[in-house]
């Protein structure tokens, strides 16, 4: 991730490629273990991060191995750390600021600004019009200064 933060900083590389390690046989590196291919879904969502959404490499949750955390996307784990706490009014948020909630993407943060022309965002429905993942925003979320009411599904 540093080297494409890099590139895409200063070469202004607009899209990079990865892909996971696979044994090869007959080949010095033939013993070592394949790569989860979800690691590679991970560098592919981080990379877009970084280059659509305005994220820092710092910004980036890393685990303590240095990788990006495999069993959840990383804008979700960024959020859990910084967002659950302290979360974000929808009708106030710049768009920098609404891209930076899981479920809201590029078309989502601009529909939520044209929206907010015309009345309050109130609740989760309405976002769901708007082409939102409301359902992965609501814990991330204030609508009219108020948490919104969601459930956890029991499965992920």
């Amino acid at each position: 991730m540093n080297t494409t933060n890099w590139l895409m900083k200063n070469v202004r590389l607009k899209r990079a490629y990865f892909s996971a390690f696979h044994p090869v046989y007959d080949t010095p590196l033939e013993n070592k273990p394949a790569v989860n291919p979800m690691r590679e879904h991970r560098l592919y969502q981080a990379s877009f991060l970084l280059r659509d959404y305005g994220f820092d490499l710092e910004d980036l949750p890393f685990t303590t191995e240095s990788n990006l955390p495999i069993h959840t996307d990383p804008k979700q784990a960024w959020a859990q750390m910084n967002l659950l706490h302290s979360p974000i009014e929808i009708n106030q948020a710049d768009r920098h600021q609404l891209l930076r909630i899981p479920g809201i993407g590029l078309k989502g943060a601009d529909a939520i600004l044209n929206a907010r022309r015309l009345s309050r965002l109130r609740d989760l429905s309405t976002l769901k019009k708007l082409g939102i993942i409301a359902e992965r925003a609501a814990p991330y979320v204030l609508l009219d200064g108020r948490k919104s009411a969601y459930q956890l599904g029991l499965f992920k």
